[in-house]
C-alpha cells in the first residue's frame, strides 16, 4: 500500500501540495511555539558578575501551583541578614559572599549622565564574585562615602582615584570619593557597569535592609557544583541553588521575571494556536481528498475495499505529513528567534535575552501534526470508502449536498455553547466570565465552520438576487455555482471566517480594554501636579520635601505600583493567579484620585486593609468586611479585610493596599509618582517644579501628562499580544490562500466546459471575480458576527458596557486584508487556468 500511495503522491504533485503546504506551516508554528516555551523554562542569560561563583543561592520566586506552571513573584525575594554566615558553614564551601544591588543614576553637571550601558551599585563583598581586580593604588571603599568604580565607566566619566563622582538613587543625590578603578577579567561580557559601595551603603541605597539579594559561593577543591548546591539546599531551609547557566536567573532580575511572563505568554497562546493549526490542517486534507472522489469512486468501483481505501489514504498521509512535517520543524527555530526579537521590541523581554534550542519542540510539532493529519485522513475517507460502487459514481459527478445529521447536531451545538460562553459576563462578573467569552469566539467559529455548507448555501440564495441584478450573466453563474458546490467553497470560506473572527477579537478586545483604561485613567487623577522619575522612581525623601515644603492644605499622595497573587476559590477549587496593585495614602485622597468607590469608604484604608476593584472583588467573591488571603510581591503573606470596593480597577490596578505597607515589599522601595493636589495652583507648581529640578532624574508635570504615560505604558503592552496574533495571523493568511488556489485549481476542467459551451475568457474570469467577492462578504460578514457576541461580553465584563471599542481602522484593514487575499488567491490560479485550450483543459484529470 505505501508504494501505490507513494506513486499516486509522485504522479499527482500539484494536488497534494496544498496539504503539504499546511502542514508545513503547521509545524513551523508549534515548534516557535514550543522553543518559547522551553526557553521560558531554561532560557535567559549566563552570569556575568556571578561567573566566579560555583553557586549562586536565592530565594524562592515563584510560588507553586500543583499541577500547573508556578507563578512567579514580582519583586526580589531577598536572603536574610544570617544567610551569608549559615551557607559559609556548608561543608565543601571555601568562600560565601553577600550580594544586594540597587539602579543608580551617575550625575554629571546637575543632570543624570547618558552612558552606554546601565549602572548598578554592589555591596563589595560582591566583588570576589566575578571576581573583579583592583588597579594599582586602589583600595576598597570603607566608609559611605566612598565608592570603586569599573574601569569603562571610569573612562566614560574621565575620573580616577580620589575624584568625587555623584550617583543618585530615586531623585536623591550623593557625593562620593573614588577609592579604585576595578576590572573584570578579559573577555568578560559586561549587560551593566558596576559601581561598588560598602556592603551597609549598598544595602541602604537598595532598602535591604541587611538583607541579601543572593549569596556567591566559592566550591573548596574537588567538591563539585552540584552536589555542593544539593548541600545547600538542604541544609539552608528557604531557598534555591543555581549553577551553571542557571546562575545568571538570579543575577538578572528582569531576566528571570520575563522567563516566567515568556512561559505565560507562550502557554496561553499555545492552546489556541495549536487548535487552530490543526483545524487547518484537518480541513485541508479533507479538501484535498474530496477532490479526488471521482478517483476514489473509480477504485470503488473496479473492486476496491472499504478498507483498502482507507489504508491507501492513511498511507497518503503519513507519507506526506511526515515529509512536511519534519521539514517545516526546521524554520520553525527561525520563527521563535523572530517573535522574540519582536517580543524585545515591545518590551516583554529584555533585548540582550537568549533561547534554548533543543530537539525537543520539533520532534513534539512532528508527531502532533502526524497525528493530526492521520486522524483528519481518516475522517475524510471514511466517505468515498463506505459508499457502495454505484453511489460512489454517482456522487463523483455531483457534489452531495446534504450534510451528516451528527455534523449538523454538533455544528448547532457549538454555536449554542459559543453564544451561551459569550453571554457569561452578563451573567456572572469577573475574570472567568471574561476567559469564557473570550473562548465563545473559537467556539463559534468551529461550529460555522462544520454548517460551512449550509451557511454559504443561505448566503448565496440571499445575495443571488442582487448579484444577479448587478451582474446577470455572471452573478448567475457565481450564485449557480456556489450552491451547487458548497461544500467545496465552504472549505474555502472556513479559514477565512476563522482568520476574521480572531482577528477581531483580539485587536477589539484590546482596543476596548486601552480605550476603556484610558477614560478611567483620565477621570481618575484629579490631581493638579504630578511628579515622576525619567530614570527609575521616586525615592521616600522626595515626597517627604514635598510635604514640608507645600505644608499641610496641599495633599502630597505617593503611589506605589506592583504585582500580587491573591488566592481564592473559583467553581469551588482553589486558585490564584496574578494581579496589579498600587499603594497610597488615604489622606486627602479626594484631591489627588478619584477611584470611583462603589461600596466602602477608602478613608478607613490602613494596615491590615485593602480597597478591590469592581472585577477583582467579584472574582474573589469577596465584599466589605470580608478579607482576602494575598501574597505580596516579595512572598510575605497577608489577609487584610475589603474596605472598598471601587470601579475603576483597569486604570489604576485590581488592589490597593495602604502605601507603606506595599513599598515595604517592592524590590526598591521606590514609588511611581508622587500626585499633589490642593492649594493655588500655581504657587504649588512653582514649588512642585523647584523640588522636582533639585533632583536629579525628577519630572514635573500635570495630570493630564500622567495620563498620556499610562495610555502609553498600556500600549506598550498590548503590542507584545499583537506581535504572537500576528504570527499566528501570518498564518492563516497563508492557509487561506492555499486553501482557495486548491479549491480554484480544481475547477480547470470546469472552465473548459463553460469556454466549449461558448463562454469567452473573460466571461470566466468575470464570474470567478464575482464569485471572489461575493466569498469575501460572506466571509466577513460571517467572521465579524462570530466575534460579536464575545466582543459584547467582554465589554460587559471589563467596562460594563454593551459597546465594545472597534476601531475603525482596525475594521477597515480587516476588511481590505480579506479582499485583498481574496481576489488574489482567486485570480492567480484561475488566470492561470484559463491558459490552457479548452480542448486541452477538458481532458486533463481532477
Amino acid at each position: 500500500m505505501r508504494d501505490i500511495a507513494r506513486k499516486t503522491i509522485k504522479g499527482r504533485k500539484a494536488g497534494f501540495v496544498g496539504a503539504f503546504l499546511a502542514v508545513l506551516l503547521a509545524s513551523t508554528l508549534v515548534t516557535a511555539l514550543g522553543v518559547l516555551v522551553e526557553s521560558g523554562v531554561r532560557g535567559g542569560l549566563p552570569p556575568q558578575r556571578y561567573a566566579g561563583a560555583d553557586v549562586v543561592v536565592g530565594g524562592v520566586q515563584a510560588l507553586p501551583v500543583v499541577e500547573d506552571t508556578d507563578l512567579p513573584l514580582s519583586e526580589r525575594v531577598r536572603l536574610p541578614a544570617d544567610a551569608v554566615d549559615a551557607v559559609a558553614a556548608v561543608p565543601g564551601v571555601a568562600e560565601a559572599a553577600g550580594d544586594v544591588s540597587a539602579p543608580v543614576s551617575v550625575v554629571t553637571d546637575g543632570a543624570v549622565a547618558e552612558l552606554p550601558r546601565p549602572v548598578t551599585g554592589h555591596g563589595w563583598s560582591a566583588a570576589a564574585l566575578t571576581p573583579f581586580t583592583v588597579a594599582d593604588g586602589g583600595s576598597a571603599p570603607e566608609r559611605d562615602d566612598e565608592v570603586a568604580l569599573e574601569d569603562d565607566l571610569a573612562s566614560t566619566l574621565g575620573s580616577g582615584i580620589g575624584d568625587r563622582v555623584e550617583l543618585a538613587v530615586g531623585g536623591v543625590a550623593s557625593s562620593y570619593t573614588v577609592t579604585a578603578v576595578v576590572t573584570r577579567p578579559a573577555g568578560a561580557d559586561a549587560r551593566e557597569s558596576a559601581v561598588f559601595l560598602t556592603d551597609e551603603r549598598a544595602g541602604d541605597l537598595a532598602g535591604a535592609d541587611g538583607r541579601w539579594d543572593a549569596v556567591g559561593v566559592v566550591a573548596a577543591d574537588g567538591v563539585a557544583a552540584d552536589d555542593l548546591a544539593a548541600r545547600i539546599a538542604d541544609a539552608v531551609p528557604g531557598v534555591r541553588t543555581h549553577t551553571g547557566d542557571a546562575r545568571g536567573h538570579v543575577e538578572f532580575f528582569d531576566i528571570g521575571r520575563a522567563r516566567s511572563e515568556l512561559t505565560f505568554l507562550a502557554l496561553s497562546l499555545a492552546g489556541t494556536t495549536v487548535l487552530i493549526a490543526m483545524f487547518v490542517v484537518a480541513s485541508t486534507l479533507a479538501l484535498s481528498i474530496q477532490q479526488r472522489r471521482r478517483e476514489f469512486a473509480l477504485l470503488r468501483a473496479v473492486g476496491a475495499k472499504r478498507g483498502q481505501v482507507r489504508r491507501l489514504v492513511g498511507a497518503e498521509v503519513m507519507l506526506l505529513a511526515s515529509t512536511a512535517a519534519v521539514l517545516g520543524a526546521v524554520p520553525g527555530y527561525l520563527v521563535a528567534v523572530l517573535l522574540v526579537r519582536g517580543f524585545a521590541g515591545s518590551g516583554l523581554l529584555p533585548a540582550d535575552f537568549r533561547l534554548a534550542m533543543s530537539p525537543v519542540p520539533g520532534l513534539a510539532a512532528v508527531v502532533l501534526c502526524l497525528v493530526t493529519a492521520r486522524l483528519a485522513g481518516w475522517v475524510a475517507a471514511r466517505r468515498p470508502a463506505r459508499l457502495n460502487p454505484v453511489e460512489a459514481l454517482g456522487e463523483s459527478a455531483v457534489e452531495q449536498p446534504r450534510l451528516g445529521t451528527g455534523r449538523v447536531v454538533a455544528g448547532v451545538v457549538l454555536i449554542l455553547l459559543g453564544l451561551a460562553a459569550s453571554g457569561i459576563p452578563m451573567l456572572v462578573p469577573g475574570t472567568v466570565a471574561v476567559a469564557g467569552a473570550a473562548g465563545g469566539a473559537l467556539l463559534l467559529s468551529i461550529g460555522v465552520a462544520l454548517l460551512g455548507p449550509r451557511v454559504l448555501g443561505a448566503a448565496a440564495g440571499l445575495l443571488a438576487a442582487p448579484v444577479r441584478r448587478l451582474s446577470p450573466v455572471h452573478g448567475y453563474l457565481a450564485t449557480a455555482n456556489m450552491r451547487a458546490n458548497s461544500r467545496r467553497l465552504a472549505a474555502a470560506v472556513t479559514p477565512i471566517v476563522l482568520a476574521v473572527a480572531v482577528v477581531s477579537v483580539q485587536l477589539f478586545s484590546q482596543s476596548t480594554l486601552a480605550a476603556a483604561a484610558g477614560r478611567q485613567t483620565v477621570d481618575g487623577v484629579v490631581a493638579d501636579h504630578v511628579v515622576t522619575g525619567s530614570d527609575g522612581g521616586v525615592g521616600a525623601a522626595v515626597t517627604d520635601e514635598l510635604r514640608r515644603e507645600l505644608g499641610g492644605d496641599v495633599t502630597v499622595t505617593p503611589v506605589v505600583h506592583s504585582q500580587v497573587v491573591v488566592r481564592y476559590t473559583e467553581l469551588g477549587d482553589p486558585a490564584q493567579e496574578t494581579f496589579a496593585a498600587q499603594g497610597l495614602d488615604a489622606a486627602g485622597l479626594d484631591r489627588t484620585l478619584d477611584l470611583e468607590v462603589r461600596d466602602g469608604d477608602l478613608g478607613d484604608l490602613r494596615d491590615g486593609t485593602v480597597a478591590l476593584s469592581r472585577n477583582a472583588s467579584a472574582t474573589f467573591g469577596a465584599s466589605v468586611g470580608e478579607t482576602v488571603e494575598i501574597v505580596l510581591g516579595d512572598g510575605t503573606t497577608i489577609e487584610p479585610a475589603v474596605v472598598a470596593v471601587y470601579g475603576r480597577g483597569l486604570g489604576f490596578g485590581d488592589l490597593t493596599l495602604p502605601h507603606d505597607q506595599l513599598a515595604a515589599h517592592t524590590t526598591t522601595g521606590q514609588d511611581s509618582w508622587v500626585l499633589i493636589g490642593g492649594g493655588d495652583t500655581d504657587a504649588v507648581g512653582d514649588a512642585v517644579a523647584r523640588v522636582a529640578a533639585e533632583h536629579p532624574g525628577l519630572v514635573a508635570g500635570t495630570g493630564a501628562g500622567l495620563s498620556a504615560a499610562g495610555s502609553a505604558e498600556r500600549s506598550a503592552e498590548s503590542s507584545t499580544s499583537l506581535v504572537a496574533i500576528l504570527a499566528l495571523l501570518a498564518y492563516l493568511a497563508v492557509s487561506v490562500v492555499n486553501t482557495l488556489v486548491m479549491a480554484t485549481s480544481e475547477r480547470t476542467r470546469e472552465f473548459a466546459l463553460l469556454r466549449l459551451a461558448g463562454a469567452g475568457r473573460r466571461h470566466v474570469l468575470a464570474m470567478m471575480r464575482v464569485e471572489a467577492a461575493v466569498i469575501v462578504a460572506v466571509s466577513v460578514v460571517v467572521g465579524l458576527l462570530v466575534a460579536l457576541p464575545p466582543l459584547v461580553g467582554i465589554s460587559v465584563g471589563l467596562t460594563e458596557s454593551f459597546l465594545p471599542s472597534i476601531s475603525p481602522a482596525g475594521f477597515l484593514g480587516i476588511v481590505l486584508a480579506t479582499a485583498s487575499l481574496g481576489f488574489l488567491a482567486v485570480g492567480v490560479p484561475a488566470r492561470a487556468a484559463l491558459r490552457l485550450r479548452p480542448v486541452d483543459a477538458i481532458g486533463l484529470r481532477e
